[in-house]
């Protein structure tokens, strides 16, 4: 059946509110995806834990959980957040070097900021979402793994 988007439920929450939200949800994500890996399955008595069947789909289950939050924060923050707030939500000063910010797993990312003369998280705040769209080869998809990046630097 498909969804009318007219039926659709609109629900206003304050950020830190949200933000609650999603740390929980990355919380039992993390717990979810880590559980074969720590040996603690009761039930299994085969010596390599991350083999058990129970321990697959847990691991299966949290990335999904993973991959709905990380869609709640897309949607969010191309509703809500601008490039400048995200900068400053992860909480690093803004002459930190990109090379610190980025990654090697986000280095197609940092290459296409730089070569676009963005050297520091500063000059990264200075952009939003649709000027850094606008730089050759830089898509919707490499913004997504920017906002990502930005998420995990928040973290640390």
């Amino acid at each position: 059946m498909p969804i009318d988007p007219s039926r659709m439920l609109t629900v206003t929450l304050a950020s830190d509110i949200w933000d609650h939200i999603i740390d929980r949800l990355g919380d039992y994500a993390d717990a979810a995806e880590e559980r074969p890996w720590l040996g603690d399955c009761h039930g299994c008595d085969q010596a390599a834990p991350a083999m058990c069947p129970q321990h697959q789909e847990a691991a299966k289950y949290g990335k999904q959980v993973r991959d709905w939050r990380d869609q709640i924060v897309d949607q969010l923050g191309a509703q809500t957040l601008t490039m400048a707030d995200r900068v400053r939500r992860t909480g690093l000063p803004l002459d930190t070097d990109l090379y610190d910010v980025l990654p090697s797993p986000y280095g197609g990312v940092r290459n296409l900021v730089m070569r676009a003369g963005m050297r520091v998280l500063g000059d990264l705040a200075a952009y939003s979402d649709a000027d850094l769209t606008g730089i050759k080869n830089f898509g919707p998809g490499r913004l997504r793994e920017l906002h990502a990046a930005l998420r995990e630097a928040a973290k640390s």
